[in-house]
């Protein structure tokens, strides 16, 4: 089947062949001879990943390393915030796939890497790299440097989003203790803003208000303007930080031009940090984590935290209810006050109970 005349006695022969896409090709070859030997070496190429298709033959296949700078520079740069968190998850991708043709990557390649980030990384950062990787495959589609996506088919392990993990105090005095002024001020107004790592590495003096205690997020997660109370604490903090003259940011890289790197400051900081104070599985996130906990424990209501966090549904906040069981033993209380209000009236108590 794989060498046929399409016209018996015509004296020209062709090859059908699947390759290692699933994609059925047909060339016609010539005489029987050339025929049967151009088969043999498609099935040699295919099994070898070395087969690139009749689109890419005539020019060398795109390698992945140099897809990825194209992605970063034309398309992440230009249109997601996330630019600063694709450069720097790129590079585990390119110690893995940097020097392979896109056309060699297969989906047991992706397999193969999501089980090695498992081992390494947490589920989210790891679904991170494989949200990067299917990004950067979708657009060498629909810029025609390939015809596939070997992520297509690799399944994302689910996400725990119920995790909460906060700062206890004695954590709090161990970490404060292992870190400089500096790095503690970004600690200190993360858990007690509950801002987001890149809402808060991102920030600019023009998005504070000293006034009226406001900082004004310009795009939050969501895509909306959001706004930040500051109680006293980060008011101290931030009139005290030396770079308003400096810089734009408040938080400034070394050049002052742009903001600190926060991936860096996480990984070569606060990571080490975390380890020096004997803190054990914690996520520079959890700080936002600390904030809302703190203020559920101390009894503020559920939909003042989610209006504080800048959550667009009750249901992310609901995973902080546990911490504030007031408002709960509140409602069991009303039950037996009003038992107890019924005591006097035994006729219409016995009413209520048989009609139950």
């Amino acid at each position: 089947m794989g060498v046929f005349e399409k016209r018996p006695g015509s004296g020209s022969w062709w090859i059908r062949y699947t390759d290692q896409f699933g994609r059925i090709h047909r060339e016609k070859v010539g005489p029987k001879r050339l025929a049967q030997k151009a088969y043999e070496k498609r099935k040699v190429d295919i099994r070898e990943n070395k087969f690139f298709g009749d689109n890419l033959r005539g020019r060398k296949d795109m390698l992945f390393k140099d897809m990825a700078a194209l992605y970063l520079d034309e398309h992440s740069k230009v249109n997601k915030r996330s630019y600063a968190t694709d450069c720097f998850n790129v590079r585990r991708l390119l110690e893995v796939f940097g020097n392979k043709s896109l056309s060699e990557i297969t989906t047991h390649d992706v397999e193969r890497l999501k089980g090695a980030l498992l081992q390494e990384l947490a589920v989210a950062t790891t679904n991170r790299h494989l949200t990067l990787l299917t990004g950067i495959f979708n657009k060498a589609i629909a810029w025609g440097k390939t015809e596939h996506n070997p992520t297509a088919k690799v399944k994302k392990p689910k996400e725990n989003n119920r995790r909460v993990r906060y700062l206890t105090g004695n954590e709090e005095e161990r970490l404060r203790a292992a870190v400089t002024g500096e790095t503690w001020q970004k600690v200190e107004v993360a858990f007690n803003t509950g801002m987001r790592r890149g809402e808060q590495f991102n920030l600019r003096w023009a998005n504070i208000d000293f006034q009226s205690r406001v900082i004004t997020i310009p795009q939050s997660k969501h895509g909306e303007m959001r706004h930040v109370l500051m109680n006293d604490a980060v008011l101290g903090i931030l009139r005290g930080l030396p770079g308003r003259l400096k810089s734009e940011y408040v938080f400034p890289s070394k050049t002052a031009r742009t903001p600190v790197n926060a991936n860096n400051f996480v990984n070569r900081v606060f990571a080490p940090a975390l380890k020096a104070a004997s803190i054990t599985d914690f996520r520079w996130h959890d700080l936002r984590h600390t904030f809302a906990s703190r203020l559920a424990m101390s009894g503020v209501d559920l939909r003042t935290i989610q209006e504080l966090l800048g959550h667009k549904s009750i249901t992310m906040t609901l995973r902080y209810s546990h911490l504030s069981p007031d408002h709960k033993l509140e409602a069991v209380n009303r039950l037996s006050t009003k038992i107890s209000d019924t005591t006097g009236d035994t006729g219409s108590f016995r009413d209520v109970r048989n009609a139950l």
